[in-house]
């Protein structure tokens, strides 16, 4: 397996053996985040924000704004190539903490902990905001704080670094068991108990999307698309910030070649059909060609509606079926590890005729990326979407 860097200066880079399917590529399929908008000042913020309020602002815990997660903490997490889908890398860590705070409390306290606090339910946002209230009350009587949650994520044992090595090793699904490994060195045994301190439901009203929503949106935007008033009243829009990465000019050229273009996220659709139209740039995909969070469901076992985010490749298989033609390659365009094994996952379902072109302008660690990116066979390497047009040029393909 040989690369050969085209270009220095922008780090493109591609592989040897597929330089003749890419100048063939007659495809592009694209994520949203990261490669068509920035959204490292946007989603990676509010996953900051979100844990910060939880237990700064909800729980009322003492501690310093920014260190409970910090973007390199996020990127870690991110390479992981599990936890591509930015609520389950939320709850995750929110998760994580919380047993960390668990595990600091005597045996004693965290027995009464529980007994006071065991009958504690979901059941509305601002009714439980209140509990969860409550709950800080008691772990500040008892010394806890956000400082030393942050200084335990450095711990060798229950570190965020053995959280996560764990978490790869043993297969973990994010929503389900991924701090299972931490409360069972933590010596807590209710793993329930931690989750309905924090809760998550896809299909369901839940704090966590509640959160995370309101933080992303701002509440003007957040009452447009869900209809229903902002509890949080966050001001800021993190969404609004966000802006197109390829320039106009790279679209109209890769259309001249390609056609409209496809897309497959985890976004909601109501927010990427948003930025497309509020950027005028909504005509360069093809409407029938656009697969975004709410597309990603199948029905599982006993009718319960199951997520297939990234890097199931069922739905994505489904999409390059449908838009791929007979002895031409279809290229996908993303820029994490869990889009390298989307396509890795694809392939091993059978389906030919792929190439993955993977962007580093997202990452906070590139350098890591671009070896991560290696070692998945990548078949291009690029910085950003503007290096398309240059990278099929210059291996003789016609753009």
């Amino acid at each position: 397996m040989v690369y050969r860097l085209l270009n220095k200066e922008r780090r493109i880079y591609f592989k040897e053996d597929s330089e003749k399917a890419l100048s063939h590529c007659a495809k592009i399929i694209f994520d949203f985040d990261g490669v068509l908008v920035h959204t490292s000042q946007s989603y990676r913020q509010t996953i900051r924000k979100i844990v910060d309020h939880y237990f700064l602002e909800i729980l009322g815990l003492e501690g310093e704004k920014g260190k409970l997660a910090t973007l390199g903490d996020i990127q870690k997490f991110k390479d992981t190539g599990i936890y591509n889908n930015d609520w389950n890398l939320s709850y995750a860590i929110i998760t994580y903490y919380l047993t960390l705070l668990m595990r600091g409390l005597q045996e004693n306290v965290l027995q009464e902990f529980k007994k006071r606090f065991k009958n504690i339910r979901f059941s509305e946002v601002q009714s439980f905001v209140q509990s969860l209230g409550e709950v800080g009350d008691f772990l500040r009587r008892h010394g806890i704080n956000a400082t030393t949650l942050v200084s335990m994520k450095s711990d060798e044992r229950l570190g965020l670094e053995s959280f996560l090595a764990q978490t790869i090793s043993e297969n973990q699904h994010p929503t389900k068991s991924s701090v299972e490994p931490i409360v069972s060195q933590a010596g807590i045994n209710e793993l329930a108990f931690v989750k309905r301190l924090i809760p998550y439901d896809l299909e369901k009203p839940d704090l966590l999307k509640r959160l995370f929503e309101e933080s992303y949106l701002g509440k003007e935007l957040f009452s447009r698309f869900y209809g229903i008033p902002s509890i949080f009243k966050f001001s800021e829009s993190f969404l609004e910030q966000e802006m197109f990465i390829p320039t106009r000019e790279t679209l109209e050229v890769l259309r001249l070649r390609f056609g409209k273009f496809s897309i497959y996220s985890e976004r909601p659709r109501v927010q990427g059909m948003y930025i497309l139209e509020r950027d005028d740039y909504n005509d360069y995909f093809d409407e029938e060609e656009l697969v975004f969070q709410e597309d990603l469901v199948e029905m599982g076992v006993g009718g319960e509606r199951v997520m297939l985010g990234k890097p199931n490749p069922t739905l994505f298989i489904e999409l390059i079926e449908k838009v791929k033609t007979e002895g031409n390659e279809v290229a996908y365009v993303g820029d994490g590890v869990a889009d390298a094994l989307l396509v890795e996952n694809a392939r091993f379902e059978g389906l030919s005729d792929l190439l993955f072109l993977g962007v580093l302008c997202s990452s906070e660690y590139p350098n890591r990326l671009l070896s991560l990116y290696i070692k998945h066979e990548a078949d291009a390497i690029i910085t950003d979407v503007d290096d398309i047009p240059y990278l099929l040029s210059s291996l003789g393909g016609k753009i």
